[in-house]
């Protein structure tokens, strides 16, 4: 599974929300920061967006969910008190392993750490992967790009993403935006015209087929079937809100059926907003971390269901820092846990938030789930804990950050492993 998005000047994690920008301000203010800071912070802020605002994104958390409740659920049953990592699971039960594959297949290449600086498209073709056996789905189609240079490359979610977000960079802050390479941050660009050349000079037009289709399950798919409906006649679009208009009047296809995009979208953000409060049941903090997560759905389901052009306004404004569509993002939802370069750590409170937002759990979340997964010991939340009262850092937070549950004050990850009731288990 994609753990992050692509880095150049930044990268969001999925899943977890948390961003990490490239730039050394200690002042993350968005009234405060230089343009071409704000530039930066923006872009990885529309990957927030994407992770809960869209089908594809809820559906990555709750892929990440079901693991880590099913890795858990399955050590509780083990014989001895040691778990031994990386864990692997050995069934599909509950279709963990089947959810697990289709994302990855699904999210396609990042061209590498730091992309690919050109490519031009020679051809692209449709694939079918073979899924493990399952009763519900056998294969799944994916999108394969030859480049003249000689790349092949895997056409997925992680382009579409990367490229709107490089769109909206261009729309919002057409003067401070820095190029960046190829792939996969104009691939969606590349894609578009090499089945309706020129398609993509109008910008609103491509930025409203890349958010549509992470509508659907696997977005790569949709985006070059529409795109080649509109090469063979077979579909027309005078605007981009008739982009949206499309969309909402079909049935959204999913791995599991089909059904109408917003009730399709509407049934499975109930459940994810379940999965995340699942996380964290600590009366002390949840309340706060509980109200956050409400709001992170409410704000997404109003825009999909009262205002799906809300995007399209918000690209339209040129200027971040007077744009208010993004400005009431910021004020309704706050920010997830943001990073900078010289590992401080910062989040904006939503407004009338007054017990402000737990948002670093998401951090030791992420941290364990890697545990169970990668086998990595290490707790990267050391410069966090360092700046924070009452918490103490030691030598266990590089290697065996579960140990530290006998502290006083129990630092996020300790007090995590205590709450899942793992205390008494041994890691090795």
């Amino acid at each position: 599974m994609s753990r992050k998005l692509h880095s150049v000047l930044g990268y969001y994690v999925p899943a977890f929300f948390e961003m990490h920008i490239d730039i050394d301000s200690a002042d993350m203010n968005i009234n405060n920061l230089s343009y071409a800071d704000l530039t930066v912070l923006f872009h990885e802020y529309i990957h927030f967006l994407q992770d809960i605002s869209t089908y594809y994104g809820l559906n990555h958390i709750f892929v990440y969910s079901e693991y880590i409740h099913s890795i858990i659920n399955s050590i509780y049953h083990y014989d001895k008190n040691i778990i031994i990592v990386p864990i692997d699971l050995t069934d599909n039960k509950d279709n963990v392993l089947l959810n697990q594959q289709i994302d990855k297949l699904s999210v396609g290449d990042g061209g590498g750490e730091y992309g690919i600086s050109e490519f031009t498209i020679a051809d692209i073709q449709e694939e079918i992967d073979f899924l493990i056996d399952n009763p519900d789905i056998e294969t799944i189609p994916t999108v394969i790009i030859n480049s003249k240079e000689g790349d092949t490359i895997t056409f997925g979610a992680l382009a579409i993403a990367e490229s709107m977000a490089y769109l909206m960079e261009q729309c919002c802050s057409p003067n401070d935006y820095k190029k960046s390479p190829d792939y996969p941050y104009i691939a969606a660009n590349k894609v578009a015209d090499y089945y309706v050349p020129g398609f993509s000079n109008n910008k609103l037009m491509l930025l409203a087929l890349c958010d549509a289709v992470q509508m659907c399950s696997i977005p790569s798919i949709c985006f070059i079937r529409i795109m080649k409906g509109i090469r063979d006649g077979k579909l027309c679009f005078n605007s981009p809100e008739e982009i949206y208009d499309h969309f909402y009047r079909q049935e959204a296809t999913t791995v599991y059926g089909s059904s109408n995009l917003l009730s399709s979208f509407h049934k499975l953000q109930t459940c994810v907003r379940q999965q995340l409060k699942s996380y964290l049941r600590i009366e002390s903090v949840a309340d706060s971390y509980y109200e956050w997560i409400d709001r992170l759905f409410d704000f997404a389901w109003n825009w999909r269901k009262n205002d799906k052009y809300f995007l399209l306004k918000m690209a339209q404004h040129n200027n971040l820092k007077t744009n208010e569509y993004f400005r009431s993002c910021i004020n309704a939802i706050g920010t997830p846990l943001m990073r900078n370069n010289n590992g401080q750590y910062f989040k904006i409170v939503p407004h009338g938030m007054k017990d402000g937002i737990n948002v670093e759990f998401f951090k030791p979340f992420a941290q364990i789930e890697q545990l169970f997964s990668e086998g990595k010991k290490i707790c990267e939340m050391y410069e966090w804990c360092c700046n924070s009262p009452n918490i103490t850092t030691s030598v266990l937070c590089k290697t065996a950050p579960w140990k530290k549950i006998t502290e006083n004050e129990l630092c996020p990850y300790a007090l995590l492993w205590k709450h899942w009731n793992l205390s008494k288990y041994e890691v090795f």
